[in-house]
């Protein structure tokens, strides 16, 4: 049974079952601890955290008494804010204006640092999950897409990815519930335009890629959510519901008659296994068309890595390993390539260091994918958390190396995606 106490009140013999606010503010790596040392105790009651979750069936019960609630912040005015006289004017201060920049292009391709273009990134998700939203609700009503309302979506996120190869999918890699599909669709398309430039396509090819992969799960829309959603093994009724998403896609898209045959083809054929396992059609080997072959796998690769509600998502180094194994279902030179493309050590990616520190990859080495840029943020010695700093493994010439990949469950770190986001937003 678990309850919720003040910080202060906590005692030797408890098991805390979770320690509340931010993560950054924790004095322990791991929340599930049993108290049992009175420096832990110390440190406890000497960091930020007002209020932890006790498990009495694991430890000791807090002493009868009443418990406060959280307090609520006092809004305050200063003194220079305060109302005066009967109409209740105040006096503001004043801010200096701030110096005028200039605006940003979105189609820019001029190079940034992953913190610059994570801010842009950001932006540009938010706006696009409002058209995919639109999208999706015209699926569902059978209205036409007019494919003119859709180029300028993929030339900015063809343009963010030019900027930094890394930034906008980290944005839409951290997905809520209520916004899957649609920050799905722009996972798989900045995946594609990624993918289709390392392959050297051309530049109305990379667009097509792009625009495959924000459409071709539209069908989904005729879904119910629960079903995609479900926490068991689909029936065979309710696995052909979520099958006939392709075919509903392919429908929808050849309505307005301008959508090009490559991306209409993908969002039929994009299921389809190079062993013949696949849907609609078991079609085999060279039979898949070259953007469903690579639709395959930028879209199994983003689903393995998102975090749903029943299941969190795989470590991104670790999906790549599992694709890799699967070697019958995928292409393997097209695979390479998207190797090539979101580095071995995929960003966003937890390792451990040589030097017993826990890091996040925050850059990609074009020159050798096995020595990525790397941000260390906890010492395993000291069991504390780090002044940030980015380590270059090309160039710290032997000083510290990556020896092992880790997962966020395998350090009881259930605010992984929010931490993650928040280093990621730091890296420079």
């Amino acid at each position: 049974m678990l309850k919720r106490i003040r910080t202060q009140d906590v005692e030797l013999g408890m098991f805390l079952h979770k320690l509340e606010g931010s993560w950054f503010s924790h004095p322990f790596w791991k929340s599930k601890i049993l108290l049992d040392d009175a420096e832990q105790l110390a440190t406890l009651k000497a960091s930020k955290v007002e209020w932890v979750q006790i498990d009495i069936s694991r430890g000791a019960d807090v002493k009868p008494k009443d418990m406060p609630p959280p307090p609520r912040a006092v809004a305050t005015l200063d003194q220079r804010d305060r109302p005066f006289g009967r109409a209740g004017a105040t006096i503001a201060r004043r801010a200096a204006p701030a110096p005028a920049s200039r605006p940003f292009d979105p189609l820019s391709k001029e190079r940034l640092s992953t913190k610059a273009e994570m801010v842009h990134a950001n932006r540009l998700a938010r706006k696009s999950v409002r058209a995919m939203q639109k999208i999706f609700d015209d699926s569902r009503l059978g209205n036409a897409i007019k494919l003119k309302k859709l180029e300028p979506m993929i030339d900015e996120i063809s343009s963010s990815i030019q900027r930094n190869p890394h930034a906008f999918m980290a944005v839409t890699r951290l997905k809520n519930s209520s916004e899957y599909l649609y920050l799905h669709a722009l996972s798989v398309c900045a995946l594609m335009i990624s993918l289709a430039q390392q392959l050297r396509l051309s530049a109305e090819e990379v667009q097509q890629a792009g625009l495959a992969g924000l459409l071709m799960d539209v069908g989904m829309g005729h879904v119910p959510q629960e079903t995609w959603d479900k926490d068991s093994p689909l029936t065979p009724e309710e696995w052909e519901v979520v099958k006939s998403h392709t075919t509903l896609a392919h429908q929808f898209l050849a309505l307005g008659g301008e959508m090009p045959d490559a991306v209409l083809d993908v969002c039929l054929h994009h299921h389809e296994r190079l062993d013949g396992s696949g849907y609609p059609h078991g079609l085999k080997g060279e039979e898949i068309g070259l953007f469903a072959r690579m639709a395959a796998i930028c879209d199994t690769y983003d689903a393995m890595t998102s975090n749903r509600i029943h299941r969190h998502g795989e470590d991104p180094s670790r999906a790549l390993l599992m694709l890799d194994e699967a070697q019958t279902l995928y292409d393997p030179e097209i695979f390479h390539a998207f190797q090539q493309a979101v580095g071995i050590y995929p960003i966003g990616s937890l390792v451990r260091l040589r030097s017993h520190r826990l890091a996040i990859v925050v850059e990609q080495n074009r020159d050798d994918l096995t020595l990525p840029v790397v941000r260390p943020f906890y010492s395993l010695n000291d069991r504390s958390f780090l002044k940030a700093e980015d380590i270059d493994l090309a160039h710290c010439f032997g000083a510290d190396q990556i020896i092992t990949r880790e997962t966020p469950e395998g350090w009881d770190m259930a605010e992984w995606p929010t931490l993650s986001a928040k280093l990621l937003a730091a890296a420079g």
